[in-house]
């Protein structure tokens, strides 16, 4: 009998949250009255809809530390479990429904919708939340659902997860031998690399407690390339196998398929990197597509014993120029105009300045901003960098109203925060003027950190 059960780990996923036991806990804090009211309101609503069992509910603080007052709404979030009934369900209809009582643009809520499958079919769930920091793609909770039921009926699937921002699916697969059908069947559905099927992430679980998994998209890895990786996946002194294709949404530095092997012996690390490195060319590389990295590691804390290389390459071969070449959607940079880039920077520098003296102003004294031009990630780009920390604790006793005040502003001006991490809140500015823009409360006052787009030199 096919063993079910979601990925480990998935269902927080997307939620990293400090979590606190907040009911009934002495010394620990309570949510504010309207987040409790919200996600009160919330699952009674998802509870009345019809096919829902039942609805369990998790209010977190996001980060117990010094990033913020927690009588802020804002520092609060709240996880929504729902266990749909085991048949009968529109799963269409019960995920447009579940979602839209289970989002608020108050409160941060992330609702997890489960639907256990039918014989012979894969458990499903969907995840619905906010987007993450500068993640623009929110797919439609009918389409997620379509997107699971075309997998979940499809042989050795035992669960399916689907997320909303574009982020692959994450299918659960009883053993890798299945990976190169899956992976050949998944590619001929209709609309494969695009919505809620953008790229599928194939998880299995191994008897050590390890797992393996293949990121895959509608061309990264190669079909030759999928067989290596399954064979790998299950080849005796092998512990572990991830493969991640390439992802679009990151910076084009990042264009890169990887491909990391966990051994248990020394022996097995240099015979996976003997195999991956005489990989013939039609194995080893998607046409137009960058060649994959690999690392053969025993997992040790030394990892200066890691056989690192690309595929089909033999060890210590330079990494290869093919970053741009061919990437789906990607553009060469145009060649940059010195004066128009040193217009950029000054316009830039000029709206970073006027941004941290705002924020000063908003709360009632400014601080020492500091703006600088630097070198972006990619070596070669510059950008402008601006840093405050406005002493407030000069004039108040509390940030809290100063707090307020600057992010109201942002508000107005049309920014929408968009994640927390270690206490800071990061904002996003939909006309792309700004790169990242973040805020925290610290012991010295209100820290404000932002950085304007890389600007070709």
């Amino acid at each position: 009998m096919q063993t079910r059960g979601f990925v480990r780990g998935w269902a927080g996923a997307g939620v990293l949250l400090l979590a606190l036991g907040v009911a009934g806990c002495t010394g620990f804090p309570r949510p504010p009255a309207e987040v409790t009211a919200v996600v009160d309101d919330a699952a009674a609503m998802i509870r009345s809809t019809p096919g829902v069992a039942s609805v369990t509910t998790d209010i977190r603080v996001r980060d117990h530390k010094d990033g913020g007052p927690l009588s802020e709404v804002a520092a609060w979030s709240a996880l929504l479990t729902v266990q749909a009934d085991a048949s009968g369900l529109d799963p269409r209809s019960l995920a447009a429904s579940v979602a839209a009582d289970g989002q608020d643009g108050y409160v941060s809520l992330t609702t997890v919708l489960r639907i256990p499958g039918e014989p012979g079919t894969a458990d499903v769930q969907l995840q619905f939340s906010p987007p993450p920091n500068g993640v623009l793609t929110s797919v439609e909770p009918r389409e997620m659902a379509d997107a699971a039921l075309a997998l979940s009926d499809l042989p050795g699937i035992g669960s399916v997860s689907v997320l909303q921002h574009g982020e692959p699916v994450i299918v659960s697969v009883d053993s890798p031998a299945r990976w190169a059908d899956l992976t050949e069947t998944m590619r001929a559905i209709p609309g494969f690399g695009s919505g809620a099927l953008t790229a599928v992430t194939l998880v299995t679980e191994h008897d050590a407690g390890e797992s393996s998994s293949l990121t895959f998209d509608p061309r990264s890895p190669a079909a030759k390339l999928v067989p290596v990786l399954s064979d790998l996946a299950a080849a005796e002194g092998v512990t572990s196998v991830s493969f991640d294709g390439v992802d679009t949404r990151k910076e084009f530095s990042a264009w890169r398929p990887s491909l990391r092997v966990l051994v248990d012996t020394r022996s097995a690390r240099g015979l996976v990197a003997a195999r991956l490195t005489g990989l013939d060319e039609s194995d080893s590389q998607s046409s137009g597509l960058p060649r994959a990295s690999f690392t053969a590691s025993t997992g040790g804390a030394d990892a200066s014993q890691d056989l690192r290389g690309y595929l089909g390459l033999p060890l210590g071969s330079a990494e290869p120029d093919d970053r741009l070449t061919g990437l789906p959607g990607a553009i060469p940079p145009a060649a940059a105009d010195p004066a128009a880039a040193a217009a950029r920077l000054e316009l830039d520098t000029a709206l970073v300045t006027t941004l941290l003296d705002a924020a000063g102003d908003a709360a009632g004294i400014r601080g020492p901003a500091s703006v600088t031009t630097e070198t972006c990630m990619d070596g070669s780009n510059e950008q402008v960098h601006g840093t405050v920390v406005i002493p407030i604790f000069e004039i108040a006793d509390s940030a809290d109203e100063a707090f307020d005040a600057i992010t109201t502003a942002w508000e107005i001006g049309g920014y929408i925060r968009s994640d927390r991490a270690m206490g800071r809140d990061f904002w996003s500015v939909p006309d792309g003027s700004l790169d990242t823009l973040s805020i925290r409360g610290t012991a010295d006052g209100i820290s404000i950190m932002v950085t304007a787009p890389c600007v070709l030199l």
